[in-house]
């Protein structure tokens, strides 16, 4: 796999054992020739390599397309199948119902732009599969972690209430992950953390234990939009069997042993 450095990627290497896990230093997507020595005779690549700094995509456009658009295009040029990792803002977040696999994608980012190219591009390359999660944490960086930090520092926490989603333990991820590499689907899924998606501050004040300051997307001012409703629908990893962990126990789980 790539991107083995990632919160993902490191909670996959428990989960695939045996598979081999390449590093940015190892393995630069952004360079074909050396994506295609590396991983032309891969019979199944899980493609975790991206740029997920979403501010840092709007700021520098041309390396998030280089990594998440043209990288994952060199990926499937040269193996015979991938999972390609995906996210929630290919979508516009609008309205309020969850987003099915057949949503028609409108990303407003510059982050969700070439994550959607790098989607198109690994489906047109053959029978591969894009899978879309979100909110996702770890072993990393991550919101659940900055939070805790900013709080034992006795920061006020200033969190944004308008926007909803499904968070994503990375252990319940991977072992997904694990459980479609086994697989032969194809297409686009949604796999997230199950259960009643809540908002930035929901889940803010869940790690912290007490109330914090809700605020709008407005007043945050980040560089880059977010989708207000990025709530995933489930259903069809549900159907397919696809192992799914209710965030909330992994959360306690997570605040517990990592953070």
């Amino acid at each position: 796999m790539t991107g083995a450095n990632g919160q993902v990627g490191r909670a996959l290497r428990a989960e695939l054992p045996g598979a081999r896990f390449l590093t940015r230093r190892e393995l630069d997507v952004t360079d074909d020739v050396a994506v295609s020595r590396l991983l032309g005779s891969a019979d199944l690549v899980v493609n975790c390599a991206a740029m997920t700094d979403v501010d840092g995509c709007e700021l520098d456009p041309d390396a998030a397309a280089s990594v998440n658009a043209r990288g994952a295009a060199n990926v499937a040029a040269a193996a015979r199948r991938v999972i390609q990792l995906s996210t929630d803002y290919v979508f516009d977040g609008s309205g309020t119902r969850e987003w099915t696999e057949d949503d028609s994608p409108d990303p407003r980012s510059v982050y969700g732009a070439t994550k959607l190219e790098g989607e198109r591009a690994v489906l047109a390359a053959g029978l591969n599969l894009v899978v879309r999660t979100s909110w996702v944490f770890g072993d990393g960086r991550n919101f659940v972690r900055s939070i805790g930090e900013a709080d034992r520092r006795r920061v006020t926490l200033r969190v944004v209430d308008d926007q909803r989603g499904r968070p994503t333990w990375a252990g319940d991820l991977a072992r997904a992950l694990a459980y479609l590499a086994r697989r032969e689907d194809r297409g686009v899924l949604n796999v997230a953390g199950d259960g009643r998606p809540c908002t930035w501050a929901d889940l803010a004040e869940l790690v912290v234990g007490h109330p914090v300051q809700r605020i709008s997307s407005a007043e945050w001012e980040a560089p880059a939009p977010r989708p207000r409703n990025s709530v995933l629908s489930l259903a069809r990893a549900r159907g397919l069997g696809v192992p799914l962990g209710d965030w909330r126990a992994s959360l306690r789980t997570y605040l517990e042993e990592a953070v």
